[in-house]
């Protein structure tokens, strides 16, 4: 075989050998990337008003699983899609329960301890010249209805101006059975009535404890009872009549209220739990708060009275 014979083919050995799809394995590494890193804010140029641009952050959200997900499926009829639905912000309660159980805690029965059923009190609003509008839900003693009155009380005379009473039917499923879909659904005449007594509504309100301070007057409040044992009822002692005297510390004292009970009494204590204040700056709403014995004993259930106080006339 001739030279340039046996170097032709050595060339195409090598040509062959170079052009084999069969290549060395390699490691591949995935680059190790930090939680931080993974989650850092992208700051994007948005064009704004003027050539202005405005600059803001957004951040990515982290990896979720399936199991933080949760799908809820809701099917609307077609006449009800895209529609505007009304909503009417409804006032919020006083959130009097510790103070109410605090105060009244030996009426909690039994070795556990049973709750009282507790009324629930939201003050509503104010008229310049002392008339206070607050709503009352009355305990629901198994009964399965809801109840709920509102009123319109002049804080001069104590005189209820106006006075709405509801009571659901048992086992109805299209009565009002919450203070908001009572509200949403009385709005209208309700604040008909807020109109007529030049009642202006409350965004906040607070019970006040304590001392009432009046420019360098110092008023104080408290309440007197009788006691009398009822055979009816295993000879528990009831509040068979009370009164609540305010006290000036520079022009003496008044009484504010004063009731007595008849008979069937069930009414087992009875006090002044704090105060409200309106814009009558010479006026505040006292808030009595009192147990009475539930229908068949334990649990008992409370209830609220408002009374109206000045805080510069009819001490003697």
């Amino acid at each position: 075989m001739s030279v340039i014979k046996y170097t032709a083919i050595s060339l195409s050995l090598l040509l062959l050998a170079g052009c084999s799809d069969d290549k060395e394995p390699r490691t591949v590494v995935a680059p190790i990337i930090k939680e931080a890193e993974r989650l850092a804010p992208v700051s994007l140029q948005i064009p704004g008003v003027g050539g202005e641009a405005v600059k803001t952050e957004m951040m990515p959200a982290p990896n979720t699983t399936a199991d933080n997900v949760e799908t809820i499926e809701r099917n609307i009829p077609a006449e009800e899609a895209g529609t505007v639905v009304p909503t009417i912000d409804a006032p919020l309660p006083l959130l009097l329960s510790d103070v109410v159980q605090q105060r009244f805690a030996s009426f909690q029965s039994g070795p556990s301890g049973i709750p009282m059923i507790e009324a629930v009190f939201y003050p509503l609003g104010w008229s310049a010249d002392g008339k206070f509008a607050y709503a009352v839900e009355p305990p629901d003693e198994a009964a399965g209805i809801y109840m709920l009155n509102i009123y319109i009380q002049d804080l001069v005379t104590d005189k209820i101006l106006w006075k709405q009473e509801y009571k659901s039917n048992p086992g109805s499923t299209t009565d009002a059975k919450s203070f908001a879909a009572y509200w949403a659904a009385g709005n209208k005449i309700i604040k008909q009535q807020f109109v007529k007594y030049s009642i202006v509504e409350s965004e906040q309100a607070n019970l006040m404890g304590g001392p009432i301070g009046y420019g360098d007057d110092r008023l104080t409040y408290q309440v007197q009872k009788k006691l009398k044992g009822q055979p009816d009822f295993g000879n528990t002692a009831m509040v068979t009549e009370y009164q609540v005297t305010v006290k000036s510390a520079t022009r003496g004292s008044k009484v504010v209220h004063k009731e007595t009970y008849k008979n069937p009494i069930s009414v087992l204590d009875v006090d002044v739990i704090g105060y409200l204040a309106g814009s009558d700056s010479e006026r505040v709403a006292l808030l009595v708060a009192g147990v009475r014995r539930g229908w068949e004993g334990p649990p008992h259930v409370t209830w609220f009275k408002v009374i109206g106080t000045n805080l510069r006339r009819g001490f003697k």
